[in-house]
């Protein structure tokens, strides 16, 4: 990552902060609240990569197995933003898949996306995660992603949103029927873990899901999405010296 020791084994404050994708003052929020696995020098807070690497690994089960969102409850809203993340043109309304695999094949064949990408490839790659575990975390939208998104080298990161035109089968073991599939496509898994956490906590909501399902076009359901987000409340700061 930029900004990274030589070695890449011991990160400061600002490293971190590059290697997570959030700002110094989320990094120092996580501390004041025990979240991160740290280790003072002196007067100065340093971090083991693969100590970040384990926890990021334990973010992931906690939020994509248990539907916590652990530490990301410190993290800024613009870091969180979903609405950037979306573009019309890939945003479906009303789509009448018969399966699960369909839906996830129609938006990957459709989508605007980097034109280096293997879509068959990625495809794959998102099919072996639902084998993995199902995405399908909260009653009325999955969110479904690569196994390893690295591989794929996303030029940027970005949501696809398709909206069933009835609830699917996803074949998820809970029995959940999603509505809204909203398929994120990160760079990392920090980056995956951003968008996430906001996803969460905004397809949670029944008035939302009810919005976007009735919505006459894909730029109004960005724009409903944009207008939720900055509904929510904003995160609380902490002054540091």
């Amino acid at each position: 990552m930029p900004g990274t020791s030589q070695g890449g084994d011991i990160l400061t404050i600002r490293q971190l902060a590059e290697y997570l994708m959030v700002s110094e003052k989320t990094v120092y929020r996580m501390l004041d609240r025990s979240q991160l696995p740290a280790m003072r020098v002196g007067a100065q807070w340093r971090f083991r990569r693969q100590d970040i690497d384990q926890w990021l690994t334990d973010e992931v089960r906690r939020v994509e197995y248990e539907g916590q969102r652990g530490a990301f409850d410190a993290l800024e809203a613009a870091e969180l933003a979903i609405a950037p993340l979306l573009d019309a043109s890939n945003v479906w309304l009303g789509v009448r898949p018969s399966s699960r695999d369909e839906l996830l094949a129609f938006m990957v064949s459709e989508a605007r996306l980097d034109p280096h990408l293997d879509r068959e490839q990625l495809l794959q790659s998102i099919r072996d995660r639902e084998v993995l575990c199902s995405t399908a975390m909260i009653e009325q939208a999955a969110f479904p992603h690569p196994l390893d998104p690295r591989p794929f080298r996303f030029g940027r990161k970005r949501v696809l949103l398709a909206v069933a035109q009835e609830p699917l089968d996803w074949l998820d073991p809970h029995g959940h029927r999603p509505r809204v599939v909203a398929l994120i496509l990160a760079r990392s898994m920090q980056g995956h873990l951003l968008a996430l956490s906001r996803a969460l906590e905004l397809f949670g909501s029944a008035t939302l899901i009810s919005a976007v399902a009735t919505a006459p076009n894909a730029s109004a359901v960005v724009a409903l999405i944009g207008d939720a987000e900055a509904r929510l409340a904003p995160v609380k700061t902490e002054a540091h010296t």
